[in-house]
């Protein structure tokens, strides 16, 4: 399990960490105002790939980026990422129900045995409890926490080899939840949360990133809308370096370390959750 810890987040920066110590008791609530964005790639089927889920009141987020290479065999690649998700959101709202208490992990393997599909997908889950996160990671997809317009946490990107991240399906050769990535991190009002799949990660760089959302002008009377139009200016921009045949990419560059001459973007369905941490 993955733990980002405020005290030495904060050490790191330079920063003092007795301006913050209202925010490192555990019984310090806040809660999530989230929004989304989702630019299916322009050449499949409209329903496009990935699926993604918001639980405001569950407090919890997701996205699940389905494998094209799917379509091959005459399936619909995004076919087994939207049952997963619709499987994630039952579960969450059973957990609800029961004891009001959402576990990611727990969300993700009941997700995974109740989805039937040929198929396969990344996937990513995030709750808030008071002043966490948990998450769970598998694959590609992932997320920053930014504080300030400076990111303070990325998850890792789980693969195999190149362009061959872990992921979700029914087969011998793919992967199930016992592989995904446990994390732990405390947050801060004014933090701000970028879920996404891979069509944002490989193609725009963290500082690209930091810039897209410390330029933002925050309306605190409608964050939910704003998360949202946040979120549709950051796909808007990926899509844009998506279509590119020349500018320098993080794909372009995972293409280099792995002998690939390959400018340019990737082209990719983009789903973007943008959620503003907010006292309760």
């Amino acid at each position: 399990m993955d733990e980002m810890d405020i005290d030495k987040d904060l050490s790191f920066r330079g920063e003092s960490t007795n301006n913050v110590s209202s925010f490192l008791n555990g019984n310090f609530r806040t809660k999530m105002a989230a929004g989304s964005f989702y630019i299916p790639r322009s050449d499949k089927v409209p329903l496009g790939e990935d699926a993604h889920f918001i639980c405001s009141e569950e407090e919890t987020i997701g996205v699940a980026d389905g494998v094209g290479s799917w379509a091959k065999k005459g399936i619909d690649s995004g076919e087994y990422s939207r049952q997963l998700v619709r499987n994630a959101e039952l579960s969450i709202q059973k957990q609800k129900d029961q004891r009001n208490k959402i576990h990611p992990m727990e969300v993700l393997k009941e997700a995974y045995f109740n989805t039937k599909c040929q198929g396969s997908s990344t996937a990513c889950i995030l709750t808030l409890v008071c002043d966490t996160i948990h998450a769970v990671n598998v694959g590609d997809s992932g997320f920053v926490v930014l504080r300030d317009g400076d990111i303070v946490y990325k998850s890792e990107i789980q693969q195999k080899g190149f362009n061959y991240p872990f992921q979700l399906g029914n087969g011998v050769k793919l992967d199930d939840p016992s592989v995904a990535q446990e994390i732990k991190a405390t947050v801060r009002i004014g933090d701000v949360i970028v879920m996404a799949t891979d069509g944002l990660f490989d193609n725009v760089y963290n500082h690209e990133l930091e810039k897209l959302v410390h330029d933002r002008l925050v309306d605190l009377r409608k964050l939910e809308t704003f998360s949202k139009m946040l979120a549709q200016k950051i796909a808007e921009y990926a899509l844009q370096k998506s279509e590119s045949k020349t500018l320098f990419t993080p794909f372009a560059e995972e293409c280099s370390k792995a002998n690939k001459y390959r400018p340019g973007g990737k082209r990719d369905d983009i789903t973007v959750i943008v959620a503003h941490i907010l006292p309760r």
